[in-house]
């Protein structure tokens, strides 16, 4: 069963804006062991087109709701039931719906850009919804997965036409049978997907990466998968001792003050086969400009200073790494990793300073954006009052 037969399980039941206040102030109360909190189990109730943003709904049963035009930005939603619930045109932008039930869900026109839906299970949902009479048509537009994560999400028999994946990772999820006609999945991470009996005619696929992914079986032709990212290649793998041992010697040079080793440069270079070789190591000053180092680990890494200009490194890690002045331009860095750096500006040897430098960089889901602009806001000249003469 999905979204339209919820009505079959009972009467829909109309909940206000202060009672659904109510039930997340019980319910978060609840989480954490407040006295008076209750768990938030309303299934079968409506709260159309109310605000329910950066709250925390953790383990909450929604089963069979009725939520359209409800927002949920930057809530958290993990392991929430909302099985069969109607949610076309919601927001949930930046939410984390990690392990939630969205089984048969309708999710037409909703946005759930950024959102984290890591194991999600979404079989059989709608995100746009299918007129067996007259084929498909949308409901509310089709819905917006633009950057989300849904590493390891159930997809199977979901309906996903025209959907937008651009820039998502689901990595290792299963959309088996899924119907992904004209999805975006336009430098989406599609490592280890399962897209056994999918429908993808008319579906976008550049830039995506598909590694571990049985291509052949896919059923496109080779002109779909220009620009895609497959498993390295015979000659990067065999490069990459070489690799190693210029990498080792340019962590023996930093660590000496230069007494041993020497630096050595990465660009163009692919560096998945040196994997997890390159964390911890002192590489302040390394040029891998148009570098491809997808999923790469630099936790931890010394970069200070370095260059990954037009360098694809989606979901690499860069936590803990020493990031000052190092330059991002143009790279692709959607879903890296970066807790616990150091963004700060490197000093020079002139007495000027280098800042980091994201210019033109891709940021989808990093959650990068939102820092650089509290930034530039504070770097941003006061505006002087207009002197006018009387």
């Amino acid at each position: 069963m999905n979204w339209r037969g919820r009505e079959s399980l009972g009467i829909l039941r109309e909940i206000t804006a202060e009672e659904l206040g109510q039930i997340v102030r019980q319910h978060e109360a609840f989480l954490i062991g407040r006295r008076g909190g209750v768990r938030a189990v309303r299934r079968l109730v409506t709260a159309r087109r109310l605000r329910c943003d950066r709250k925390d709904l953790t383990d909450a049963d929604f089963t069979g709701a009725d939520f359209s035009g409800t927002t949920f930005i930057a809530t958290r939603l993990h392991r929430a039931s909302l099985h069969c619930a109607n949610l076309a045109n919601t927001n949930f932008t930046g939410a984390d719906l990690t392990r939630a039930d969205l089984r048969g869900a309708n999710l037409a026109g909703a946005t759930l850009a950024s959102a984290i839906l890591d194991e999600a299970d979404l079989r059989a949902a709608v995100l746009v919804a299918a007129d067996e009479i007259v084929g498909m048509r949308v409901i509310g537009g089709a819905g917006s997965l633009a950057g989300a994560r849904l590493n390891g999400a159930e997809l199977s028999e979901a309906t996903a036409h025209s959907v937008d994946f651009s820039n998502a990772t689901l990595k290792g999820a299963r959309l088996r049978g899924a119907n992904l006609k004209n999805a975006n999945f336009s430098n989406a991470n599609l490592a280890n997907v399962d897209l056994q009996g999918a429908r993808l005619d008319g579906a976008v696929i550049q830039g995506a990466i598909l590694t571990g992914v049985d291509v052949r079986g896919l059923g496109l032709p080779s002109s779909k998968l220009e620009g895609c990212v497959m498993d390295p290649s015979a000659a990067a793998v065999a490069e990459a001792a070489t690799l190693l041992e210029g990498v080792r010697a340019m962590d023996r040079w930093a660590r000496t003050s230069g007494r041993e080793g020497s630096p050595t440069r990465l660009d163009g270079k692919d560096l998945r086969p040196l994997a997890p070789h390159l964390a911890g190591l002192w590489l302040p000053g390394l040029s891998a400009r148009n570098a491809m180092g997808i999923g790469m680990s630099f936790r931890g890494a010394q970069l200070a200073g370095a260059s990954f200009d037009g360098a694809d490194l989606r979901s690499a890690d860069f936590s803990e790494a020493d990031l000052r002045g190092v330059s991002f331009k143009g790279a692709n860095l959607a879903h890296a990793m970066f807790a616990g750096c150091s963004f700060g500006d490197l000093p020079l040897v002139n007495g000027g300073v280098r800042p980091v430098d994201f210019d033109g960089a891709v940021l989808a889901g990093t959650g990068l954006s939102a820092m650089l602009a509290a930034q530039a806001a504070v770097r941003r000249p006061t505006p002087q009052p207009e002197v006018v003469e009387i």
